[in-house]
């Protein structure tokens, strides 16, 4: 069969990486593969070293792998296979949790779901084929640190009780009823009693565990509601729910439950928004739909249903764009949607990182929607795409089947 039947080649201008075999006497030797229908380099693993003799490290994208298939088979079957029911994926992760081996889960799932070994293959795959943590600076693998997580009790304690909810209820104004109810589903929305009509956003990563849970209260336009404490300072009603948890308990004068406690320790590594928010859609959407990325949570569920072609996910600030939060969007198309700011600051400072991120494999782009189409007023306001949307379309009317 001739080469250019391949899609994944050498290019004849080599695309150079540290070789994973060389060590770091030796750098930038390795050759990486590119997809020649997109133009992008595979991840970094997939290449020759150029250090035939000496080293031989190779690793064909179309060499079968531990589960049988190679990483060309891989990509074949998330573009033609149906989707996989986002519960398989859960029950399987707390099956890792518990210690069940990648096998068992792998039997498990054709045995009590009925799935096809493709498709039990590949939800396995998902959990343990994670890129393997770089060498420390003595040649061993850095300690992964232990994952706080929120119990999944407190969580789902928090969904529903919308009629409470201040947050959905402007989604239902916006955008009625059955679309807000999908948005609000689709997002896992909670309600918060921190305060009358606050809600939840919970970031739960692409393991489905549940990192932590940004509380929020939003006035009648969309906006935090801000108020004033003694010295004259403006504070918005944020907050976290492991912060609004041990108010609770100390206001009551009970104990932290475990949880909580090595949660709030100061000796553990905890962040309260370590992944992006949203990330449990990717579980069920095609392999070939492009991710959007926002800055808050709120702009991620309003911009939904206005494009719906995107799987709308939020960095949760402007400083968290980087490539460990974006891991999981490795191999998927992602546009981003930075803020609006008087002098363009926002828009530069995400086209810088993604200049970066691009340089490391990520197939990412910055759009220029906000800037093409706003107005200085609206750039010296400091809008986002949400709130851009809204000022633009008062009225909701897209089509969006929820």
């Amino acid at each position: 069969m001739p080469e250019t039947t391949f899609r994944y080649q050498l290019p004849k201008k080599a695309i150079k990486t540290d070789c994973p075999n060389c060590g770091p006497k030796h750098r930038r030797t390795l050759s990486r593969y590119v997809d020649t229908q997109t133009g992008e380099p595979l991840p970094d693993q997939y290449g020759r070293c150029d250090r035939e003799s000496n080293c031989g490290y190779h690793l064909n994208p179309y060499q079968k792998g531990p589960s049988g298939l190679s990483y060309a088979d891989e990509v074949k079957a998330r573009y033609t296979s149906k989707p996989i029911p986002r519960a398989w994926f859960s029950s399987a992760a707390k099956q890792k949790h518990k210690g069940v081996s990648k096998q068992s889960i792998i039997a498990n799932l054709i045995h009590t779901e009925s799935a096809t070994l493709e498709q039990a293959e590949r939800v396995a795959a998902f959990l343990f084929d994670q890129p393997e943590a770089r060498p420390g600076g003595n040649g061993l693998p850095i300690e992964q640190s232990p994952v706080f997580t929120i119990p999944e009790d407190v969580f789902n304690q928090s969904l529903g009780h919308y009629h409470l909810n201040q947050f959905a209820f402007l989604l239902r104004r916006h955008f009625g009823v059955p679309v807000a109810d999908t948005l609000l589903k689709r997002f896992a929305i909670g309600t918060s009693g921190r305060w009358p009509g606050a809600c939840v956003f919970w970031y739960i990563d692409e393991l489905e565990r549940i990192r932590g849970g940004q509380i929020k209260l939003f006035d009648d336009t969309f906006h935090t509601v801000k108020y004033v404490v003694k010295d004259g300072e403006r504070r918005s009603r944020t907050s976290w729910v492991h912060s609004a948890y041990a108010r609770r308990c100390d206001a009551l004068n009970q104990p932290y439950p475990a949880w909580l406690a090595a949660y709030l320790d100061e000796r553990n590594d905890v962040q309260k928004s370590p992944c992006l928010f949203g990330l449990p859609q990717l579980l069920t959407a095609p392999a070939d739909q492009p991710v959007a990325i926002v800055e808050a949570p709120k702009t991620a569920v309003i911009s939904t249903p206005y494009f719906p072609g995107f799987i709308w996910l939020a960095v949760g600030a402007l400083s968290y764009l980087n490539a460990e939060r974006l891991a999981p969007l490795r191999g998927r198309k992602i546009e981003l949607f930075p803020d609006l700011s008087k002098d363009g600051s926002a828009f530069d400072r995400w086209n810088r990182v993604a200049g970066d991120l691009l340089a490391q494999g990520f197939q990412i782009t910055v759009s220029t929607y906000l800037e093409d189409n706003a107005t200085q007023e609206e750039k010296d306001a400091g809008l986002d795409l949400a709130d851009f949307l809204l000022d633009q379309w008062i009225e909701y009317s897209p089509e969006w089947d929820s």
